[in-house]
């Protein structure tokens, strides 16, 4: 099929949508939420297990094929979801400061739901003793 005719009728298949607006749609956050809400602290569940629950279709409305292309837009939500207070971020056990962003992290993230109080045992002081 020539250029024209592409551009005339389109295959109908989604263009993949930027991570940023793909962290906003709403069944993304209909699975995150979900994941908050049945975790009790201190237990955590793991950001690709969000991306996981993705059903092939709402990965496909979103122009996505597989899984992992949606993990930056998991990221994004968990960041956003913990500047208002509603979940913690977690790498090698310890909950994240706030002054480190989704950019400053590199391979898996852990989310739990925010408890009524904070071990801060498990917390690192700044971001600096985390990045070391």
């Amino acid at each position: 099929m020539s250029i024209f005719m592409n551009w005339i009728w389109s295959s109908g298949k989604p263009k993949q949508v930027s991570s940023t607006d793909a962290s906003h749609d709403p069944r993304l956050r209909f699975h995150m939420q979900t994941f908050i809400d049945n975790t009790e602290p201190p237990a955590s569940f793991k950001a690709s297990e969000v991306a996981q629950a993705m059903s092939p279709t709402e990965l496909a409305n979103l122009g996505y094929e597989r899984w992992e292309e949606l993990m930056p837009a998991v990221i994004e939500l968990a960041f956003e979801l913990r500047e208002i207070g509603d979940c913690e971020i977690m790498k090698k056990g310890k909950v994240l400061p706030d002054d480190v962003g989704p950019y400053d992290i590199e391979g898996g993230i852990r989310i739990r739901r925010v408890a009524d109080f904070e071990f801060q045992s498990t917390t690192f002081g700044s971001r600096d003793a985390w990045l070391t």
